[in-house]
């Protein structure tokens, strides 16, 4: 009881921050919506095949992986400005964030041709370039919705979370039913972007100084002119956002690698219908605590930028404007854990209770069981991997942050081409382990050799 109680008390204290506020707005949008996201995944899971899980899957990482650099190409550094500079600036993000945009449309639409190749699977190509003509929508909302984070208003970006994935659940269930196949998760994951626009520009007007007419602009007269001059259309002010977006992005890109490299290596080692299964077994174990853990990072980063200009217009020293972020990230650390440990720790061990009651016996047929639980008990430490890569970012690591990922990723990588050889179960407890190992690793090597005032510096 007093254990119960105490629980209690710190999940209070951290509820009464400014970012436990932001994080209730983004978790609770992201749990309402992963209970609608359930029902629909319990009706698509018995009227789908682990074979469509497997295509599914392949389409929704290679959206992922191609996505993510594009996501805070510009916002990461429209939130570190003040508002001068971000008014110089609107117009040069634009042109950042339609070039990403153009950029991603191609790569995604090209790539689908060799991967049906390697699959054997010419059905792959239709759906993954429908789904890439949604990056060309996403400049729409680019700029509102870093208006939104750098002031904060996380019930505004929650609530854009929330109807999105609403929507996309409910309409996922209306088109399997109506039996689209695959397309029943392919469309309605290109239709709620609408939704995430209208939602971040509603009563949300740029500064005076932004003008619409670089966003009339088509994204084919960007593309064609970048074609021919890569360089031709970023002015010099875009550049240097470019510059840094692309440190953010690459970090964000090899997160994203991390947390999507077993989708690939278990579908080019075991198949596409391990890879359904493998798929099923991620998502229904890790889909609440994940998107509490993506909630937790964005509104983790926008508090510790918020932290650091304020600290310096009370013209702090450096090394208390470093205790101010490190004091912040130490904080979040334990508020997250509070949450999600339990969370979690129920989550594993209900699993042979209601997977398949809720699921259906098929994907117990199919030995999903055994690897739900493995890939859940690896959320327990994946937390404090997102709050890591905010705070390296944050303080201007981003390089380092950069280099911890991707060797995560390449002993991701090693572990999972062995483990692969004793079959799903043998991948999942081989997640499982590196996770265990390499998340507390980090934080604690943070915590020992990073804690410095001179960290604050930015990397050039």
């Amino acid at each position: 009881m007093q254990t119960l109680m105490q629980y209690q008390h710190a999940l209070a204290t951290s509820f009464s921050s400014v970012l436990g506020k932001s994080l209730f707005w983004l978790g609770s949008a992201q749990v309402l919506g992963r209970i609608v996201r359930l029902a629909s995944s319990i009706i698509i899971a018995r009227l789908l095949t682990p074979e469509i899980f497997g295509q599914v899957a392949i389409i929704l990482t290679t959206f992922e992986i191609i996505c993510t650099p594009t996501r805070r190409i510009s916002s990461a550094a429209l939130i570190k400005m003040d508002d001068e500079q971000l008014k110089q600036s609107l117009h040069a993000a634009n042109q950042v964030n339609r070039l990403a945009a153009c950029t991603a449309f191609v790569a995604m639409s090209l790539l689908s041709w060799p991967l049906a190749i390697y699959f054997n699977d010419s059905q792959l190509i239709l759906p993954m370039i429908l789904m890439a003509t949604s990056y060309l929508l996403l400049p729409l909302g680019m700029l509102y919705a870093a208006m939104n984070l750098r002031a904060n208003k996380m019930r505004i970006v929650g609530r854009a979370v929330l109807w999105q994935t609403l929507f996309d659940g409910m309409l996922t269930a209306i088109f399997a039913l109506l039996g689209l196949g695959i397309w029943a998760i392919i469309l309605p994951k290109i239709i709620v972007i609408f939704i995430w626009i209208g939602v971040h520009r509603y009563h949300n007007p740029l500064p005076e100084a932004f003008t619409p007419q670089v966003e009339k602009q088509a994204c084919g007269q960007h593309l064609s002119r970048f074609l021919l001059s890569p360089t031709s259309i970023v002015s010099t002010r875009a550049r240097s956002i470019l510059s840094f977006g692309l440190q953010v992005g690459l970090s964000d890109l090899a997160i994203v690698l991390r947390q999507n490299i077993d989708y690939i290596l278990v579908g080019s080692l075991l198949g596409i219908e391990a890879l359904g299964v493998y798929f099923f077994a991620f998502n229904a174990s890790l889909g609440i605590s994940l998107g509490l853990v993506q909630s937790y990072g964005t509104a983790l980063y926008s508090h510790l930028c918020q932290s650091s200009d304020k600290s310096k217009s009370q013209h702090q020293t450096a090394s208390n404007q470093y205790s101010h972020i490190q004091h912040k990230y130490v904080q979040s650390l334990k508020f997250i854990m509070l949450l999600t440990v339990p969370i979690i720790g129920l989550q594993a061990l209900l699993a042979p209770l209601y997977v398949p009651f809720i699921y259906g016996q098929k994907w117990l047929d199919a030995g999903a069981i055994p690897i739900f639980i493995l890939l859940c008990l690896s959320g327990l430490v994946r937390p404090l991997g997102e709050a890591a890569s905010q705070y390296l970012i944050s303080i201007g690591k981003s390089k380092f942050n950069l280099a911890c990922n991707s060797g995560f990723t390449l002993i991701l990588i090693a572990v999972i081409s062995v483990s692969s050889q004793f079959g799903l179960q043998g991948v999942a407890l081989g997640v499982l382990l590196v996770h265990l190992i390499l998340m507390p690793g980090l934080t604690l090597y943070i915590q020992s050799n990073l804690i410095r005032p001179n960290d604050c510096k930015v990397d050039h």
